[in-house]
């Protein structure tokens, strides 16, 4: 879904798929949405050289967790529960330049609440990379 972009932008594309059980109820298109968003800004907002870590794992509760882990920009941590809300997008000097409405992240999030899910974010700052972790009852 992103290697052509991740691969002009010489970023490193790695998987660790260690979840045992992968699957889950729910709308294959809305959640391929879902992953297609945070994979898409994880490679907008990673630097050249970059990279970006698609993980997967099962919580003790045997919920698939899948987390997208970048090296980009990242986002001050009391930003975080704004990342979510419709139109908002962090207020930094530049940002505007990656594009976007700022409704990719809500959309994100209405879906996986719609699947008995949950999505959250965390950085430790602006320059220090970002994760991305959704969290699905299994099937």
């Amino acid at each position: 879904m992103v290697q052509e972009e991740s691969s002009r932008k010489r970023q490193l594309l790695t998987i660790a798929h260690e979840a045992s059980v992968f699957h889950v109820n729910g709308d294959t298109a809305r959640l391929q949405q879902v992953f297609w968003n945070l994979l898409r800004n994880a490679v907008k907002f990673t630097p050249e050289g970059g990279t970006v870590t698609i993980k997967t794992f099962n919580h003790e509760n045997g919920a698939l967790v899948l987390k997208v882990i970048d090296t980009g920009i990242g986002f001050e941590p009391e930003l975080t529960d704004k990342l979510f809300l419709p139109f908002e997008q962090e207020g930094r000097e530049g940002h505007h330049k990656f594009g976007g409405l700022g409704l990719g992240l809500a959309i994100a999030r209405a879906i996986v609440n719609l699947h008995g899910g949950s999505i959250c974010a965390e950085s430790k700052g602006h320059g220090l990379g970002a994760v991305f972790i959704v969290e699905l009852p299994p099937a």
